[in-house]
């Protein structure tokens, strides 16, 4: 697992407290992904103007003698990233390569769609149609919209609950803006 942090602190933020809060989660959610080897990315070394820095050190100091390496790098100018790179390839090549699988936890075809409000609405002044209520928002918080059968769900899910027929009714034509919450879509059959 390769941690990415600001070396720079252009962020504001301490990278070894979110390193600690990434690794609790990590736990929390399944103790064998936790214990996998880790590295440490010190990103942003191209706004350091002296070698070394304060945050640097502080990494270093925390985590290299618990076996976490510390590689300053600079995503934009490459510096670094190729040592980074070689040490994670000789940590790959002494990792045991037998497949982890790991259980589905969400299954979208047994989802039971339960009656909660929604509203099919055309907005005038910018001829869009509006959809909105807490199913579609929870819909599309967990819908992976860029994954061809994510995308696929997210229109059966439409299509079920009836959001396709109301659009339809209220006249929509292929082409036509949708938007739902902070996402935007064309309408085609």
């Amino acid at each position: 697992m390769i941690h990415i942090v600001d070396a720079a602190g252009s962020e504001g933020r301490d990278p070894i407290a979110d390193i600690y809060a990434i690794d609790k989660e990590l736990e929390a959610y399944n103790p064998d992904i936790a214990a996998k080897p880790q590295v440490i990315a010190a990103n942003k070394v191209d706004l350091i103007y002296e070698g070394e820095n304060e945050i640097i050190s502080k990494l270093k100091a925390e985590f290299e003698p618990k076996g976490i390496n510390v590689y300053p790098i600079s995503a934009v100018s490459g510096s670094g990233v190729k040592e980074l790179l070689y040490h994670v390839k000789n940590m790959l090549e002494a990792l045991d390569d037998t497949p982890v699988i790991f259980e589905q936890e969400f299954f979208p075809e047994q989802m039971v769609f339960e009656d909660e409000p929604y509203t099919v609405t055309y907005n005038e002044e910018n001829n869009e149609y509006v959809v909105e209520g807490p199913r579609i928002e929870k819909m599309l918080g967990y819908t992976n919209l860029e994954s061809e059968k994510g995308f696929t769900f997210f229109q059966n899910f439409l299509k079920q609950t009836g959001v396709l027929d109301e659009l339809e009714a209220l006249g929509i034509q292929e082409g036509d803006t949708v938007r739902m919450y902070g996402l935007v879509f064309d309408y085609y059959k």
